[in-house]
């Protein structure tokens, strides 16, 4: 039976419409979460007087952007906003109760595999196992992103909690159920989140906030401050007035921080 010119023309039409609909919908969609992304995280660029610095596959994959000035007011805006208390909790911290490295997705390679691959500027390599699966990450390419050391042997590589879990114990996680606690120990939605670091540098920051520890060089504090600011606000965490002064000074050293109120010059 032959289909009418009519009819055929009215459902091309219409097949054209819905493919246009969904399109401009996954459109949006990705303008709106590289807009979001771009607002609540300063690349590490966005010291004053710097040139960009060449990004991580993990960090590409993100669509970290250099910041506008609009960006640098709204993480102001962000970190004057997170909810002031005092630090601690009558409640033990445990490393136990936070579940980390796991395989959420259950394709042999945990958390800190995850990260290790995603961050390495290099094909990674993987330890030799009898069933041929590429679980344990041995090898690659990773740079410091406070040290900037140079690793090759994932073993002298730490993966760096941003925000420390015990940091996050005591800002409000305490009160989180096992499950929420796991999801913040093995969070790779956010980049900022888990970042492959020197060993020393993770122990010597340790659990400490802001004003207790801060990268060596201060053309590291915009993107630390930005990244710290960011996992708080992601994970309604509370900030001390301390912790907040010593953000401020750190996004001082932003292009364009002079132009929010952020009048803190950056001291050791």
């Amino acid at each position: 039976m032959r289909v009418p010119a009519v009819a055929l023309f009215l459902a091309l039409a219409l097949a054209a419409l819905l493919v246009a609909a969904c399109a401009s919908e996954l459109t949006d969609s990705i303008d709106a979460a590289r807009s979001i992304d771009a607002a609540r995280r300063l690349a590490g660029d966005a010291v004053s007087g710097s040139e960009p610095a060449a990004a991580t596959p993990r960090q590409a994959a993100s669509g970290v952007v250099s910041p506008a000035p609009r960006e640098v007011q709204s993480l102001v805006v962000i970190l004057r906003g997170l909810p002031v208390a005092a630090r601690g909790s009558d409640i033990e911290y445990d490393r136990r109760d936070w579940s980390h490295w796991v395989d959420v997705d259950r394709d042999c390679q945990d958390t800190r595999a995850e990260v290790l691959i995603a961050e390495s500027l290099v094909p990674v390599s993987f330890a030799p196992q009898d069933d041929g699966e590429k679980c344990r990450v041995v090898s690659g390419r990773w740079v410091g992103p406070w040290s900037g050391d140079v690793f090759t042997d994932a073993s002298n590589v730490d993966i760096d909690h941003h925000v420390p879990l015990g940091h996050a114990h005591q800002s409000g996680g305490w009160q989180w159920s096992p499950e929420r606690k796991r999801a913040y120990a093995n969070d790779l939605t956010d980049p900022v989140s888990l970042q492959a670091a020197s060993a020393p540098v993770n122990h010597s920051k340790g659990k400490k906030p802001p004003d207790q520890w801060r990268p060596d060089e201060t053309a590291g504090w915009c993107r630390y401050a930005a990244d710290w600011i960011s996992v708080k606000e992601q994970w309604d965490l509370t900030v001390t007035s301390a912790e907040v002064d010593a953000l401020e000074t750190m996004l001082s050293t932003c292009r364009n921080a002079g132009s929010w109120g952020l009048s803190g010059s950056p001291s050791p």
